[in-house]
């Protein structure tokens, strides 16, 4: 346990020995969690609360010697130091404990040669890195607000939100396909005489979809961003058709 490496150091220290394990140190996730009772009783509990066996889900190291009795160093394993999070229920406990299983999903990725290919976590590394650049934050809960906050923003519709969109296109496209006078919509006098309905829901669909590209400057409706979903939904339930001259 002595040839430790940091091979992640972004909420708390994660370390790997030579086999690759990866260990969290005792001492820094208390630190973190901002727990007040001091650290040798607060392990000493969880130890004996949740069953942690030695060699298992912890191994003890000795630590710097203040003067007096060295102390002991406590290395966890990323299960237990899941568990030790979860069960102090506290927001830093939760986003401790996220930070982790991402650290589990990236080595897993490392070691079977996977590259992400989710638009989400691309932007989101992007953004990380640019970040990295910049002067350093207040704190790194500031920070990771922050890329959410640019990540969300670019983040399209998802599946049930472009069906939701579709649905309010169709339903106000047959509301005003039998209210809408042919000549109106550029249909000589032939087509008023004897309507045929699939020619005026033609010529809406045809307008309302272009009208959308036009107003959220986007190829598709299915394109539109998350964040303007409300004011899509919006735009076409009050909708009207552009009239022929």
């Amino acid at each position: 346990m002595s040839n430790l490496r940091v091979i992640a150091n972004e909420l708390i220290p994660v370390y790997a020995t030579e086999d690759n394990q990866r260990l969290i140190n005792g001492r820094e996730l208390h630190g973190f969690l901002g727990v007040e009772d001091k650290f040798s009783q607060w392990i000493q509990r969880r130890i004996e609360k949740y069953g942690f066996e030695a060699g298992e889900d912890f191994f003890t190291i000795p630590g710097k010697s203040q003067g007096g009795r060295p102390s002991v160093e406590y290395l966890l394993t990323m299960d237990t130091a899941k568990e030790i999070s979860m069960v102090e229920n506290n927001e830093r406990g939760r986003q401790v404990r996220k930070y982790f299983i991402e650290m589990e999903r990236r080595a897993k990725e490392v070691k079977n040669n996977v590259i992400p290919l989710d638009e989400r976590q691309v932007r989101m590394e992007l953004l990380k890195s640019a970040l990295e650049h910049e002067e350093r934050l207040e704190s790194v809960e500031q920070r990771l607000t922050e890329v959410t906050r640019k990540v969300e923003e670019q983040i399209t519709l998802q599946h049930h939100e472009q069906y939701t969109l579709q649905k309010a296109i169709n339903r106000r496209v047959l509301d005003l396909a039998e209210r809408v006078e042919f000549q109106q919509l550029g249909f000589n006098e032939q087509d008023r005489i004897t309507p045929d309905l699939g020619k005026v829901k033609r010529k809406l669909y045809s307008q309302i979809h272009r009208s959308i590209k036009d107003c959220f400057a986007v190829a598709s409706y299915r394109d539109i961003r998350r964040c303007d979903f409300e004011e899509a939904m919006k735009y076409v339930q009050a909708w009207r058709p552009r009239l022929a001259a």
